[in-house]
């Protein structure tokens, strides 16, 4: 007869859990893992980031420090005075050591002074209030160009061939070929007419408003056309039909069905809208009185401020690569499959 071998409970117990803690540990360690997966997409974006600055602060750095001409800093002083003053800020140095002298103090953060617009003044005594009044126009902006582009072209793209539809194709057609820099002109005078301030004021909401229609107009007309194709074309589908003959309602199948992948390719064409809406500002600001890192960058560039120049250029590729990496969360959100795809 065989014996009967006794079983130990707690040994069972103990390795079921040590082995279930260690699948836990796995799932979310492993190199399979979402952690794993979202830590790795994070470190290839500071990666990018870091190379794309880099390379664009070595050629901006250079072709500006090239260009012949000397800057207020300095203009107007005798001899003495002059090479005091580059001996001071260390442009009596050779180009490459200047390079490197900049690259060392952008990674301890310091941005050098202004030797042009602000002669002496250190770059973040001032460019921050600057940045930030564009950056509050540039995503009003983008408000406006979700909240406007997006509800007209589902209300165009619903109702095809009808009167709406009509005035809307002759409207965009028109916009398109106005220049946003005209378009800002045509406001102010709007503006004027109805009574509404162009002057901006950052605490006043109401002054936001022209500046931000003509920053958004073109994205605007972008959104609104392509959705209207897109909603059109599903609208039309095989299974929009089918969702039809089963008594699904033309309203129910374009919120449930047909606006996701309408939606989809405008969502390319977001980090086009983020960095537009600052980079357009440069003009725009000029128009409406705005005090923002537009107006700023082209009085820097007229009087050869490299170090503002620089500073500008690296935050604007800072957006570029935020509004990117945007457009592929929105693409996750939109599209399933290209979830599935990168599970």
């Amino acid at each position: 007869m065989f014996q009967k071998e006794k079983v130990d409970l707690n040994e069972i117990y103990f390795t079921t859990k040590r082995n279930q803690e260690f699948s836990l540990f796995e799932k979310i360690f492993s190199f399979d893992s979402a952690l794993a997966k979202s830590l790795l997409h994070f470190i290839k974006i500071m990666i990018e980031f870091f190379i794309i600055g880099l390379i664009v602060v070595t050629i901006t750095f250079f072709l500006i420090n090239i260009v012949p001409g000397s800057n207020s800093l300095i203009s107007g002083l005798d001899e003495s005075a002059r090479k005091s003053i580059e001996a001071k800020y260390g442009l009596n140095l050779p180009i490459v050591q200047r390079y490197f002298n900049y690259l060392a103090g952008l990674f301890k953060g310091d941005f050098g002074i202004s030797i042009s617009l602000f002669p002496g003044r250190e770059i973040s005594d001032f460019i921050w209030v600057r940045f930030y009044k564009s950056f509050l126009v540039g995503i009003f902006s983008v408000i406006l160009t979700v909240v406007i582009g997006i509800s007209v072209g589902i209300w165009v793209g619903k109702n095809p061939g009808g009167i709406v539809d009509n005035v809307s194709t002759v409207l965009v057609s028109i916009f398109s070929s106005v220049p946003s820099i005209i378009f800002a002109l045509v406001l102010v005078f709007l503006g004027r007419l109805v009574n509404l301030p162009y002057i901006f004021n950052a605490s006043n909401l109401t002054t936001y408003i022209l500046p931000g229609l003509a920053l958004s107009l073109g994205s605007i007309i972008v959104y609104i056309k392509y959705i209207r194709t897109e909603l059109n074309r599903e609208l039309n589908s095989v299974h929009a039909k089918f969702a039809y003959l089963k008594g699904l309602s033309k309203n129910r199948f374009v919120w449930r069905h047909a606006l996701k992948p309408a939606l989809f390719p405008i969502a390319t064409f977001f980090p086009a809208v983020i960095f537009g809406s600052f980079i357009g500002s440069i003009f725009i600001e000029q128009i409406f009185f705005i005090p923002g890192s537009g107006a700023t960058l082209l009085q820097a560039i007229q009087t050869k401020d490299y170090n503002i120049i620089l500073f500008l250029i690296i935050m604007f590729a800072l957006l570029t690569i935020v509004s990117y990496a945007t457009r592929d969360i929105l693409y996750e959100i939109i599209d399933p499959r290209v979830r599935r795809k990168g599970a």
